[in-house]
């Protein structure tokens, strides 16, 4: 059972409504190690379907699909990310916004807010979409100690990402920026230092382990 509040938008816009759905995930990790990866690829995909609550009562189903490469190179590595997500439904199906898309933050497009982009509202609050798309590039390489490879590396990145309700709609918002990585006990830790280009300001982003 999903639900949302309205926004003070229309129900549909504002992802307000309830569900019953049923969701198949699949995960698959193929990297050469773990939690400190230097080659391989990870794929992942969601197949769903529900029903909205109600009056009128309206079918939809979602999918959302996921991919991250790694690549080395002579000094360092690419790591290319990319997700795409949709919901299909009629216009005026009540999808609660838990089913919908927003995107943005730490681990999606940096530069923004966590959920910062979606669909701007009439009262400005950022609304959920039936389409997203993310994708990312990014070269990381060791800071070196002595001439040896140490527990740091450095990085720089370009993200970006867009959600709309049609796929022509899609606009991406673009980050870009430079961070350092080191390999504490715990897993990965992150510390990004990014400029989203749409609200034209810097962000800083810290997360902490690898998660796909």
């Amino acid at each position: 059972m999903h639900g949302a509040g309205v926004l003070g938008n229309t129900a549909a816009d504002a992802g307000d409504g309830s569900a019953l759905s049923a969701n198949y995930v699949w995960t698959g990790r193929y990297f050469d190690s773990l939690p400190f990866p230097g080659k391989g690829y990870g794929l992942g995909f969601e197949i769903g379907g529900g029903t909205t609550l109600g009056e009128s009562r309206q079918p939809y189903t979602r999918t959302v699909g996921r991919w991250l490469g790694i690549k080395t190179l002579e000094r360092g590595r690419i790591a290319l990310r990319a997700e795409a997500g949709a919901v299909l439904a009629k216009d005026t199906t009540r999808i609660p916004s838990t089913q919908l898309f927003r995107t943005g933050g730490d681990s999606t497009v940096r530069g923004y807010g966590y959920r910062d982009i979606g669909i701007k509202l009439a009262n400005g609050v950022v609304g959920p979409g039936r389409h997203m798309a993310v994708g990312s590039i990014e070269w990381q390489r060791p800071i070196l100690r002595d001439g040896l490879p140490s527990e740091w590396e450095h990085t720089v990145f370009l993200d970006a990402g867009a959600v709309a309700d049609k796929p022509q709609d899609l606009r991406p918002s673009v980050g870009v920026g430079t961070g350092v990585r080191w390999k504490s006990p715990i897993g990965p830790l992150q510390i990004d230092l990014a400029y989203g280009v749409k609200p034209k300001q810097l962000r800083l982003h810290m997360s902490v382990g690898f998660v796909f």
